[in-house]
């Protein structure tokens, strides 16, 4: 028996509550960090630093830790940050496709205009951070937890973001075409301002329960169910 439309709304009401983001703190001044040092970080933390333009592709930083750091326009692409802890840290314009983030941890965080294509964060922690004009596209999300998320004009097209956990998850004006949801629990999220299209679901499509969704959404989601959908 479906559940009372009151009864969903409640439950709704009660998972969308949303939590003051949390911006990074980043100081006034930081110091330049060059590749090489980038390079010989294994086992230390960067603090306070500065690392901008820096070029990049397949080095190991797995347990890498920045704090109150800012990655400009770097491009790091097919690295492993594995494990990496990243508190009050900002990336902007940087390319980090096909990198590992698996089991990594951003507290504080935000990201601009990155392009994190093929990225996979894997079990990794998401708390207060902000995802802004970024393409995530075909990204491996899988049991990753959000928790104070926020994500504005984002790609994530073709991502498989199964078994998440999500809490406190602001979404607007993103692209999710198919994009799998598999057995990752969508109550109190709006995705009335995004594209969502062809995404994947279990086959009783329990994920969406608790969901807002707008007419056209919902009634793509109604035909899969075997519903006639009149115009």
């Amino acid at each position: 028996m479906a559940a009372p439309a009151d009864t969903v709304q409640t439950a709704f009401d009660k998972a969308a509550s949303q939590r003051a983001l949390v911006l990074p703190t980043i100081p006034e001044e930081l110091r330049a960090l060059e590749a090489d040092e980038l390079l010989e970080s294994a086992g230390d933390a960067l603090e306070a630093i500065d690392a901008r333009d820096l070029i990049i592709a397949d080095a190991n930083f797995s347990e890498l830790e920045a704090a109150h750091a800012r990655f400009a326009n770097c491009f790091l692409s097919c690295c492993d940050f594995s494990g990496a802890l990243f508190t009050d840290t900002v990336f902007e314009g940087c390319d980090f496709a096909n990198a590992y983030f698996d089991g990594a941890s951003f507290t504080r965080c935000t990201f601009k205009n990155c392009k994190l294509t093929g990225a996979s964060f894997m079990e990794a922690n998401f708390e207060q951070v902000s995802l802004a004009d970024c393409i995530l596209a075909y990204g491996a999300f899988n049991q990753c937890r959000w928790w104070g998320v926020e994500a504005v004009r984002c790609d994530f097209s073709g991502a498989d973001m199964a078994e998440m956990e999500l809490h406190y998850v602001m979404l607007d004006d993103n692209r999710f075409i198919g994009t799998s949801f598999f057995r990752t629990r969508l109550l109190g999220i709006d995705f009335t301002t995004c594209q969502l299209e062809g995404v994947a679901l279990s086959d009783t499509m329990s994920e969406i329960y608790g969901t807002k969704l707008n007419v056209y959404q919902a009634a793509a989601l109604a035909q899969r169910l075997g519903v006639i959908v009149a115009e």
